[in-house]
């Protein structure tokens, strides 16, 4: 099979889809039963480990989300009891 450059994946011709697509089926079938365990468990394991990945990073954005928040409400909660203790010397 001779390689061509196309400039992304909707420009491939069909019968060089078709091509990929007989060559991989063909590899899959010729694949021993310990070869399908061990290709099941990596893909198993690919999973996890993106899930594992992008729970990451949504728990390191919520903590950011988190600090952002918290940093607000002390800044509010600072103007507020001063202003309140301001009122409170300025009605004596």
């Amino acid at each position: 099979m001779r390689m061509r450059n196309v400039p992304n994946e909707t420009n491939i011709p069909s019968e060089d889809i078709d091509k990929i697509r007989q060559r991989l089926l063909d590899e899959i079938k010729s694949m021993s039963d310990a070869d399908l365990r061990i290709a099941a468990k990596s893909e198993a394991s690919l999973r996890a480990f993106v899930a594992d990945l992008f729970k990451s990073i949504a728990k390191l954005f919520g903590y950011i989300v988190g600090e952002v928040v918290g940093f607000g409400r002390d800044i509010i909660k600072s103007i507020g009891d001063g202003w309140s203790e301001g009122w409170k010397a300025g009605l004596r």
